[in-house]
């Protein structure tokens, strides 16, 4: 009866603790471990918006360090260099009123986005890119409803914090 329990009980221990060996917690598993820094430049920003280049680079720093395990330190001492561009910005009308009057407005920014790794001077995104030397490119779109409470500005912030969200989402290992 004991040797049986004892059999029972191993059987059920021993691959329990074999299996969870290797296994990562948190935000260790979804980036790369050989990287400990990234120095991000200041946005360049090729649109009439002013504002939107340190805006953005403000968020991705935010992000950077609120989501993964890099630190953000100046370019010149990181292990990989965070460079983006905004290229374009949009805005459109998506619902008017009967007399014409826009309704509901769509904002979109482009940004061109490319992540290198000072030591070997080799693109770190983690998408498979095909060509050298390549940015990648991220674009994303918000609304803005003027009858809710929402302005240009609170529609603009809210757009350049998904975007940053999704140059961080570039930053991690692929599955």
């Amino acid at each position: 009866m004991v040797n049986r329990r004892f059999l029972l009980l191993s059987l059920w221990v021993i691959p329990l603790l074999c299996g969870c060996r290797a296994y990562n917690m948190g935000n260790q598993c979804l980036f790369s471990q050989d990287i400990q820094t990234v120095g991000v430049s200041i946005a360049k920003n090729h649109t009439w918006r002013r504002g939107y280049g340190e805006r953005l680079t403000e968020a991705v720093v935010r992000e950077i360090e609120n989501r993964s395990p890099y630190k953000v330190v100046p370019a010149d001492r990181a292990d990989t260099v965070l460079s983006i561009e905004i290229v374009g910005e949009n805005k459109t009308v998506t619902f008017e009123d009967d007399w014409a009057d826009p309704r509901e407005l769509s904002l979109g920014i482009t940004i061109k986005a490319q992540w290198v790794d000072r030591r070997t001077q080799q693109i770190r995104q983690s998408q498979d890119l095909n060509v050298e030397n390549l940015a990648l490119e991220i674009s994303s779109t918000s609304t803005l409803i003027a009858e809710a409470g929402q302005s240009n500005a609170t529609s603009s912030q809210k757009l350049i914090e998904k975007i940053a969200q999704q140059i961080v989402g570039m930053m991690e290992r692929p599955w």
